[in-house]
């Protein structure tokens, strides 16, 4: 592997450029070039940075400076005479005199000056810096190529919400996320992008900021650059902006209200939920022990722990979002509740541990993922399939028309991608709601008491209700494209189910078929189409709004909702 098998640093592209480099090492750098589109963007920024110098050098300095003054003339002579003349002069006529009094303050009103413009320019510097690091981002943004498809996690304390940003526009946030965007006064379209902050900070009437350097918050390595700006005015406390010292591309944002409420916004680049058995086995259940654990109880338990602690410790990984996709475990003993997990991100870790650190008789413990061990003399991969299946015709036809429908290749690969994604959102609440269900069945749902029953309906209830709406935004992004495949939908029957858990079991079974039948149109995953796909599609979701309907109507009426 040659030293150019990575990215190429600064330095040696500027010395590439300026034709410093060796020949052999200069073809080296050629040759990684025609290979690494990364690369060649970041000497194509680099020419153009050193271009705008050089007009800047010639547009102006060049025409807008004065001319250099010429040399200064031998003082040596003059001095000589004022000594001479002030000499003969009496002691108190010189004190006295009125120009030289003149002089003197005129002097120390130009010291003072000088004193007060240099204190002035130190106390402004980080504002100068955070103002041209963020001018240089909005450059650079506008000199990278777009990507297709981005896709923000936002978090706040009670919920977390992935969306994809394709072509300029954006699903639509929650009502409530939305509704604090327009409280800050800062753009929701895509608000982790440099001019979103920069837009932000100029609208600030005072402002004080703070520039620092951090490591990446994605990766752990390398640094970041993190501007950090406070004001004493309007509902939001603080922003913060992290941008990568490399190419200036955001990573994460973060806005601070004054009512301890927070957005949290970055790049989601995890990879999707929906696993396969293999893989939510090797999350859930580790193949030994957390050794050591991230925390353990402080203290030994001084009594019994009950179902109400169980619903306490989960409303507090519910107020921050960790019951939506997160890969940890509740565990209930007779003396303690247990909080594990495998391979959550270090940021997550810590937010859970100050969420649950003044709760007693609670442990917490976090491990990394063991790797499965490889036996002498097998491979380490599987072996490549003999071929690839080809697609039906059914299924060819089928995605030719959805084609036709969407409005070519790269719309359908957007709209599937957005499909997705709101299908992840509803999956993750439908399995909330489902470990609610089975964790407080109706027998056990009577041993707490009305204040912690109270609390049990909210949780289900919000997520019914954020259910609700993603299922609506699903239904009005994919009827008209189901119905212009001929899809139809038929009356069905109305779920019997008579407690909100049970219902809550059918939201889930109604949300996995939903799941499988959109990866079959979608042409992600296996299956049998048939000509009816479009019809049981749209029929599937329309059963879950009606499940979830059920659950909602029966939690009011248990004095839940």
């Amino acid at each position: 592997m040659s030293d150019f098998a990575r990215h190429l640093e600064d330095g040696l592209l500027m010395r590439y450029i300026d034709g410093e480099l060796p020949a052999r090492k200069a073809r080296q750098v050629e040759k990684h070039l025609q290979a690494c589109w990364q690369c060649r963007t970041e000497i194509e920024e680099l020419k153009s940075t050193v271009a705008e110098c050089i007009r800047y050098r010639k547009y102006v300095l060049g025409v807008h400076l004065p001319d250099p003054p010429h040399p200064w003339a031998d003082l040596s002579r003059e001095f000589a005479r004022i000594d001479d003349s002030v000499s003969a002069e009496p002691f108190f006529a010189r004190i006295f005199r009125p120009v030289a009094s003149f002089r003197w303050s005129l002097a120390g009103a130009a010291a003072l000056a000088l004193v007060c413009a240099v204190i002035y320019q130190l106390r402004d510097t980080p504002s100068v810096q955070a103002a041209a690091l963020l001018k240089r981002a909005v450059a650079a943004t506008a000199s990278r190529p777009v990507k297709p498809v981005r896709r923000i996690r936002f978090r706040t304390s009670s919920q977390q919400f992935v969306r994809n940003i394709a072509a300029g526009k954006a699903a639509a946030l929650p009502q409530s996320l939305e509704a604090r965007f327009q409280q800050a006064h800062y753009a929701s379209n895509d608000p982790l992008s440099a001019r979103a902050f920069e837009n932000f900070r100029d609208s600030l009437p005072q402002k004080q900021d703070e520039v620092s350097t951090v490591a990446n918050p994605e990766t752990h390595e390398g640094n970041c650059y993190r501007i950090h700006t406070s004001t004493d005015t309007g509902d939001v406390a603080s922003a913060t902006l992290v941008l990568r010292t490399t190419d200036l591309v955001p990573v994460e944002g973060l806005l601070e209200f004054r009512d301890n409420q927070f957005i949290e916004f970055s790049e989601f680049t995890e990879s999707p939920s929906r696993s396969t058995d293999t893989t939510i086995a090797s999350v859930e259940t580790p193949e030994r022990p957390a050794v050591p654990p991230s925390r353990l109880a402080v203290a030994p338990p001084r009594k019994s722990v009950s179902i109400s602690d169980e619903l306490q410790v989960l409303s507090a990984l519910h107020q921050i979002g960790a019951d939506l996709g997160d890969p940890i475990q509740v565990t209930r003993t007779a003396d303690q509740i247990t909080v594990s997990g495998v391979g959550v991100p270090p940021q997550r870790r810590q937010l859970i541990q100050r969420k649950l650190d003044s709760m007693p008789n609670v442990a917490v413990q976090f491990s990394e993922p063991v790797a499965a061990p490889v036996l002498q003399g097998s491979t380490s991969a599987a072996p490549a399939p003999s071929g690839t299946p080809r697609p039906s015709a059914l299924t060819s036809r089928i995605q030719n028309r959805l084609e036709e429908q969407v409005g070519g290749r790269a719309a359908l690969e957007r709209f599937t991608s957005q499909i997705l994604d709101v299908n992840e959102t509803v999956m993750s609440r439908a399995r909330a709601l489902r470990t609610l269900a089975e964790r407080f069945p109706g027998g056990d749902e009577t041993q707490l008491t009305a204040g912690d029953r109270r609390l049990l309906g909210e949780m289900a209830r919000e997520h019914i209700n954020a259910l609700s709406a993603t299922i609506r935004s699903l239904q009005h992004d994919l009827n008209p494209v189901l119905a212009g495949l001929g899809g139809v939908t038929a009356h069905r029957a109305v779920s019997q189910a008579n407690s909100w858990q049970t219902a809550a079991d059918d939201v889930t079974r109604a949300s996995r078929r939903v799941e499988v039948l959109l990866s079959v149109l979608l042409g992600v995953a296996p299956g049998q189409p048939s000509a009816e796909l479009p019809s049981d599609v749209m029929n599937a979701v329309s059963e879950l709004r009606a499940d979830l309907d059920r659950c909602q109507q029966l939690l009011a009426q248990e004095g839940g909702g």
